[in-house]
């Protein structure tokens, strides 16, 4: 059971860092992992991609973990119609709530994403003039409305404001006859676990009556306020994971005195704490609606077995009963002489039948449920054969029974194992953490034997990034003589590396249209950054991803058209790189080399992931789950596997 419930002082610590972290970036996707959960895919042009979770009633975290999401409903469509390429601006507080507000600038205007982060919570978002454009649940209650149209106001504000709190405010707690823990918490709207750690930390009972509190109580309490205040917003305190059963159920932005002798594991960041157990929370409910329909299979199962064994009891029964008293009636006959069933009316109980009743020439016979009906003057020995009879097909009943029973057992017991090996599986699975991707990784990318990054365009618009965006003056521009050519940048270099240079214009040559054109070989220049123009001359037109060239063009000439795709170890997991021979082979941990040919880029990352696998063997145990469209973004087109081999990066690396 997680117990991690944000208060407004943690909230006011995550808004200052994601202030920090994530002003600039841009949305580039929305998704929705469960009914309260709404995901954002942020990226940068010079930063590493960000995942945002923002959840009603919970609160707002980076994730760096894998997490599958659903199909998007409620207020997703309108999150990614109003919100995909808006740029995050900034991120605030109201003082003192539990809601954080998050003002992106789109095309349209200004948009604001409001989290709600008490009791059931919420997702709102609205324009620039606060009206209301989407909401995850409408509300309408005395003091406001959430609803499409309406202007969004905050809830009326509830208990003291911690940040501006003074002695004078806790001075009411020496007349209350509440515990003091219940006045704070109602009184500062602070989460219990705040209320115990302020508690401790001042050593006072949190059952100690407000009233037989003294001033030098509250004012330890009011120090120790303070104090907390200023831990959760310190830079160097050392966040930690409370563990339960080695998994994470709370997380606080420093040591908590109270949570002395629990399992508590210390985290880089607050952030990084709460993505663990706010992720293991949200997997966890994932789980427990997948595992819903077999849990209640098990429930209907167990039912049905406990009918049956009521049902095989009440047949016990009967059959006994039968049994029982037709051993008695027998036992009547021989010892009296009575013949027919008509002449024990008057000893119907010491024989144990609860009821004979004569309606014309018929007699009706009840024993423990059981109701015979025979003829006035049957002879006593024909119906104790018949009582027999009965409780033989009642036997006959139960054994039916408890084969189903059995059946039904072994059934629900497959089921249970299925279930406990499903949990036992969740509980020992370590979450995926998903690798930082680069910046540069949005673009074709390779290092070079020399160690300089080089990166180029997929597309005229890529094209016109890199070169307005990344360009600087210490670096090298390339380009083929050719339509359908990208730019590539080599990164801090100069004219005299030339194995950099002759590795960056094989990229040019392999990654232009040559390669689905089908030329052996090609001619790529070079020049430096005051070369590029990025404005046409008066009466001139410059197509999409287009750049005049001035001066002096450097060829690098009859460069053929093949390239390797390797795995490259990055500090964060392994990425796939696309480039010269020469430069991967170096770079990576396993390498394929192929050249153009007539199949699909989806049929050809097939091939490099079969190959990749095969001659990387035990070393690459993670290339099995590599996805094959990390594989094609790194194609030029379809091609041939020639070579594949073991590169010069070590493992450890």
């Amino acid at each position: 059971m997680v117990d991690l419930e944000l208060s407004s002082i943690e909230l006011k610590c995550i808004v200052k860092k994601l202030n920090e972290i994530l002003t600039g970036y841009y949305v580039s996707n929305v998704y929705q992992i469960d009914e309260d959960t709404i995901l954002f895919k942020l990226h940068h042009g010079e930063k590493p991609e960000k995942r945002l979770a923002l959840s009603a009633g919970k609160g707002l975290w980076l994730t760096r973990y894998v997490v599958e999401p659903k199909e998007p409903s409620g207020i997703t469509p309108a999150l990614r119609r109003n919100l995909v390429r808006a740029k995050v601006s900034r991120i605030e507080q109201p003082e003192g709530e539990r809601i954080v507000i998050l003002n992106l600038s789109a095309t349209e205007g200004l948009r604001k994403l409001i989290g709600e982060f008490f009791g059931e919570g919420n997702i709102i978002l609205t324009d620039e003039e606060g009206r209301i454009i989407s909401a995850l649940k409408k509300l309408k209650v005395r003091h406001r409305e959430i609803s499409f149209g309406r202007r969004y106001a905050l809830p009326p504000p509830k208990g003291l404001n911690i940040g501006s709190l003074s002695l004078d405010d806790l001075i009411p707690s020496l007349n209350s006859k509440l515990e003091i823990s219940r006045w704070l918490g109602r009184s500062l709207s602070l989460s219990k676990k705040y209320v115990e750690e302020i508690l401790a930390r001042a050593e006072i009972d949190p059952k100690a009556m407000g009233m037989n509190l003294t001033k030098d109580d509250v004012q330890r309490i009011f120090k120790k306020i303070k104090e907390i205040t200023e831990l959760v917003e310190a830079d160097d305190a050392e966040a930690i994971v409370v563990m339960e059963d080695g998994r994470p159920i709370d997380a606080a932005p420093f040591k908590f005195l109270s949570y002395q002798g629990r399992d508590v594991k210390t985290r880089s960041s607050y952030l990084e704490a709460i993505d663990e157990v706010f992720t293991e929370e949200m997997v966890a409910g994932k789980h427990e609606i997948a595992f819903r329909p077999l849990n209640r299979k098990i429930k209907e199962m167990n039912f049905a077995l406990e009918e049956q064994r009521r049902q095989k009891e009440s047949i016990l029964v009967k059959a006994e009963a039968l049994r029982s008293t037709a051993l008695k009636l027998s036992d009547e006959a021989l010892s009296s002489g009575i013949q027919d069933m008509e002449a024990i009316s008057d000893r119907i109980s010491k024989l144990g039948i609860d009821k004979l009743t004569l309606r014309g020439d018929k007699l009706f016979i009840s024993i423990k449920g059981s109701t015979l009906k025979v003829d006035r003057r049957v002879p006593i020995m024909a119906f104790v054969s018949r009582l027999y009879d009965e409780a033989k097909s009642l036997e006959r009943k139960i054994r039916a029974i408890e084969t189903a029973e059995e059946a039904l057992m072994a059934e629900r017991d497959a089921l249970i194992k299925r279930f406990e090996a499903r949990e036992v599986a969740i509980k020992s699975e370590e979450r995926k953490v998903r690798r930082e991707r680069a910046w540069f990784e949005r673009y074709r990318w390779f290092i070079t034997s020399d160690g300089l990054l080089a990166i180029g365009g997929k597309d005229a618009t890529s094209n016109t990034v890199i070169i307005k965006r990344h360009m600087d003056d210490h670096d090298l521009v390339f380009h083929a003589d050719i339509s359908g050519s990208p730019f590539f940048i080599l990164k801090g270099a100069s004219p005299e590396m030339e194995r950099s240079i002759n590795e960056t214009a094989q990229a040019v040559a392999s990654y232009s249209r040559a390669w689905k054109e089908g030329f052996s070989a090609i001619d790529v220049y070079y020049v430096e950054p005051k070369q590029v123009k990025m404005q046409a001359p008066s009466g001139m037109y410059l197509p999409k991803g287009s750049f005049l060239i001035d001066g002096r063009r450097n060829y690098i000439k009859g460069l053929e058209i093949k390239i390797a795709i390797g795995v490259h170890k990055m500090e964060q997991g392994i990425a796939i790189m696309g480039g010269p021979i020469s430069a991967v082979r170096k770079k990576s941990l396993a390498y394929v080399v192929i050249e153009p040919d007539r199949v699909t880029i989806g049929e050809t990352a097939k091939r490099v992931k079969a190959a990749l696998v095969k001659i990387s063997g035990e070393r690459l145990q993670s290339l099995k789950a590599l996805p094959l469209d990390d594989i094609a973004k790194a194609l030029p087109g379809g091609g041939a596997v020639t070579l594949a081999d073991l590169g010069e990066q070590s493992i450890n690396v």
